[in-house]
């Protein structure tokens, strides 16, 4: 059974503190998703207390019955862990599933509007505090639908996560994240369809100087089952227009994963600690030559 015992930690501490899960659960992601300008499914609702950079959530461990991410999601708002020891208002945003508007509020079609907005983010900002940064994340476009378009450079299945209540990978990948690196070179994404050897050069760039979107299983089987792990893989090096909500995934956020946390180390994986996640919307250009506004798209199938 999950815990039954409660107690309040301010946002961002997740080191103290078990929450009822089955009696709060309901209003966390209502409450997370009010102050982001979304809407949750319906089932959510009941009175919510005032919304703010005060509103507290909790870390949860996990309990006994936790098959897929069917149970996960629907008993753990927050996700959940073997110690508790996670950033629940992280969680919250990564397994949100419906927004007030599901259009774009701005494209990304450049490594450099990425960096930007990176150095907005707020000095406060650490690996484990993003319930303390809602509102100025919020102010930078957290939480609304954004869109990138790029080049598939790579997938990567992820495993246990505490957004997923750290379930295992399996044959079927259905209760992991699908974590996707999105790239800006031409002659990269080129030398990837053609199935061509990348140098050095090229092989750190791909992770080095591109960008994360991920695909969540709770949003893939809702909404889209065909996103299969294999039928991502099979677009490597296409141009792809990604729509999703673009959120801080600040566990990433030290120098050893972000390149563009100064001072980055030579190891770091990815260029911004921005992502859209989860995605909700992926498409295939046809022509290989398409503009976010132009047809010529094809769904991922």
């Amino acid at each position: 059974m999950p815990p039954t015992t409660t107690s309040t930690v301010t946002p961002g501490n997740t080191s103290t503190g078990i929450s009822v899960v089955r009696t709060v659960g309901p209003m966390i992601p209502l409450a997370i998703a009010l102050l982001h300008g979304a809407l949750l499914p319906s089932g959510t609702g009941g009175a919510t207390p005032p919304i703010g950079p005060t509103t507290t959530v909790e870390s949860v461990v996990c309990g006994e019955g936790v098959e897929d991410f069917r149970s996960c999601h629907t008993t753990y708002p927050t996700g959940c862990s073997s110690n508790g020891h996670y950033d629940p208002y992280l969680n919250l945003m990564k397994n949100q599933t419906t927004w007030s508007s599901s259009e774009p509020a701005d494209f990304f079609t450049t490594l450099q509007q990425y960096l930007q907005l990176e150095a907005k983010l707020p000095a406060s900002l650490n690996k484990s505090n993003h319930g303390d940064n809602l509102t100025q994340l919020a102010a930078l476009g957290e939480g609304k639908i954004h869109g990138v378009v790029g080049y598939l450079y790579d997938i990567k299945v992820e495993g246990k996560e505490s957004s997923n209540c750290q379930l295992d990978d399996d044959s079927n990948h259905e209760n992991v994240d699908f974590h996707i690196f999105i790239g800006f070179d031409a002659g990269i994404a080129q030398k990837i369809r053609d199935k061509q050897t990348l140098t050095a050069e090229e092989r750190k760039a791909v992770t080095q100087e591109s960008v994360i979107v991920e695909m969540t299983p709770h949003y893939r089987a809702t909404f889209h089952p065909e996103w299969t792990a294999e039928a991502v893989t099979a677009q490597k090096g296409q141009l792809v227009k990604i729509l999703g909500q673009l959120m801080v995934d600040n566990e990433h956020y030290v120098s050893g994963q972000d390149c563009a946390r100064a001072p980055a180390t030579a190891t770091c994986w990815r260029a911004s600690v921005w992502e859209l996640h989860p995605v909700t919307d992926f498409e295939v250009c046809e022509s290989g030559s398409c503009t976010a506004t132009s047809t010529g798209w094809t769904p991922l199938t």
